[in-house]
C-alpha cells in the first residue's frame, strides 16, 4: 500500500512546523524538504526567536548565515539534539569549523526520522498494517573569509538535501551565500540567501536580513526578517543577557528570550505551562547558555532552548560545543 496524498501532506505539515503554522499564504504547502525549516544546529538561535542572521558565528553558522564561519577563532565541534512536537526529533546534528588565518572552512550533517503516520486508502479507510516512514537529512560544506580589517565577512556553502517520504526519495544540491558587515563595535548587519539553485518544489529558497546590537559587555539584541519562497515574510527578535567569565568563578552564564510572529496554536493543558501562563503562548522562546574556557584546556559550551507550541506541546533543543 503506497501512502496517500493526505498522509504525505501530514508529513509535510508536521516537518514544516512553524513555517506551516505562522500564517496562511497562497504559497503555503507548495515547497518540498519542509524539515529544513526546523533549523537544527543551534539552541542559541532557537532561544533568540530565530533572529540569528546577524549573530551567527562558529560551527553552527552554516544553518543560518555561512559568513558567520569567518568569526571562528578556534577549531569548533558542535553536537545538537532537537526534540520537536508530536514525537518528532532530530537526534543528530554535527558541525565543525576550522580556521586557517582569515579563512575558515566548515561542514555539518543532520538527520531526522519519523514513523507511525496514519495511512489511509483512496476512500479514507485506515490501513493499520502500513506506516509512513520519513527519513530526511542534509550535509553542508562551506567557506568564509574576513575582509576590510575584519569589518566585512563573506561566506558560501554547498548543501545536499536528502528527503525520503516512505521510499519516495529526492536528493537535491543547493547553495548558500551570506554577508556580515560590522561598521563598528556596536552594530552588525547580516544577510543570507539559503538553498538557492533549485525549484521550491524541491527545496524552498530562504532569504534572511537583519541586524544585531552589542550593548556593552552584557547584552546582545538580534532582529531578523526572513521569507521562504513557499511562504510569507516572518520576523523575529531576541535578546541575551550575559555575565562574562571574568565576573564568575564557574564560567559565563547567559539568559535568552525571543519572539517570532507565530499564529495561535491553541491552548496547552500542561499543568506547568498553565502555572507559568504559557499555555496559550505562540512565538515565545526561552533559553540559557553556559560556557567555560577552563575545562581541561578546552572551551566548553552548553546551550538550551525551550519553545511552547500551544496545543501541539513544546520544543526543546540542546547544543554542546567544544573549542580547541
Amino acid at each position: 500500500m503506497r501512502p496517500t496524498k493526505t498522509a504525505l501532506l501530514a508529513c509535510a505539515w508536521l516537518l514544516g512546523g512553524p513555517a506551516a503554522a505562522w500564517a496562511v499564504s497562497d504559497q503555503a504547502g507548495t515547497g518540498g524538504a519542509n524539515f529544513m525549516k526546523l533549523q537544527q544546529g543551534s539552541a542559541r538561535a532557537q532561544a533568540l526567536g530565530r533572529a540569528y542572521v546577524a549573530l551567527a558565528e562558529g560551527a553552527d553558522a552554516l544553518t543560518w548565515n555561512p559568513a558567520g564561519l569567518a568569526l571562528t577563532q578556534q577549531k569548533e565541534l558542535v553536537y545538537s539534539y532537537l526534540r520537536y512536537i508530536q514525537d518528532t526529533d532530530s537526534p543528530l546534528y554535527l558541525g565543525y569549523a576550522h580556521p586557517m588565518g582569515r579563512t575558515v572552512w566548515g561542514a555539518n550533517v543532520a538527520y531526522l526520522s519519523v514513523s507511525g503516520f496514519d495511512v489511509r486508502d483512496a476512500n479514507g479507510v485506515p490501513q493499520p498494517g502500513d506506516d509512513v516512514n520519513v527519513r530526511d537529512g542534509f550535509g553542508t560544506i562551506g567557506l568564509a573569509r574576513s575582509f576590510w580589517y575584519e569589518k566585512l565577512f563573506l561566506g558560501a556553502a554547498l548543501r545536499v538535501v536528502h528527503e525520503d517520504l516512505s521510499n519516495s526519495v529526492h536528493d537535491t544540491a543547493v547553495g548558500d551565500f551570506g554577508v556580515l558587515l560590522k561598521p563598528n563595535s556596536v552594530l552588525t548587519l547580516g544577510f543570507a540567501v539559503q538553498n538557492f539553485g533549485t525549484s521550491k518544489e524541491n527545496v524552498p529558497t530562504t532569504t534572511r536580513g537583519g541586524a544585531a546590537l552589542r550593548l556593552g559587555d552584557f547584552f546582545n539584541l538580534g532582529l531578523e526578517l526572513n521569507q521562504a519562497s513557499d511562504s510569507g515574510a516572518r520576523f523575529g527578535v531576541g535578546g541575551e543577557f550575559m555575565l562574562p567569565e571574568q565576573y564568575l568563578d564557574i564560567g559565563q552564564v547567559t539568559i535568552r528570550a525571543g519572539y517570532y510572529n507565530a499564529d495561535s496554536l491553541g491552548q496547552s493543558f500542561d499543568g506547568t505551562l498553565k502555572d507559568l501562563h504559557l499555555d496559550r503562548a505562540a512565538g515565545l522562546c526561552f533559553g540559557f547558555g553556559l560556557f567555560t574556557s577552563r575545562a581541561f584546556g578546552y572551551g566548553i559550551a552548553l546551550d538550551y532552548a525551550y519553545v511552547p507550541f500551544g496545543a501541539l506541546g513544546t520544543v526543546d533543543q540542546f547544543s554542546f560545543k567544544v573549542k580547541f
